[in-house]
């Protein structure tokens, strides 16, 4: 996976509420840096909202199972990742596949 752009840059990420009035619903804004990203219709934003948390609770898990793999089981950090890619296979189906519990 390559590296975002703004990586090392602080940004300044925001969400506003919006009322749509040509649809009559409410929707959500996310901006980065003041310029708008995207808009939501409420329903979209709320399953973003859910995975965008299942993906934090992930990365956390990953991160304290390298930490573990490598100094409490003294795998070196190649090894770890490899390991890691396994232990993501069996929470998660596949490699690359993401189920939101």
């Amino acid at each position: 996976m390559s590296k975002p752009e703004s990586e090392g840059k602080n940004q300044i990420v925001s969400f506003h509420s919006i009322f749509a009035a040509n649809a009559r619903v409410g929707m959500v804004e996310m901006y980065i840096d003041e310029k708008i990203v995207m808009r939501l219709d409420v329903r979209t934003a709320k399953e973003v909202r859910d995975n965008f948390g299942s993906a934090i609770e992930a990365a956390i898990s990953d991160e304290l199972i390298v930490k573990f793999l490598t100094e409490k089981v003294g795998l070196d950090d190649g090894r770890a990742v490899l390991a890691l890619r396994d232990f993501r296979e069996m929470r998660q189906g596949s490699v690359n596949t993401v189920i939101p519990h």
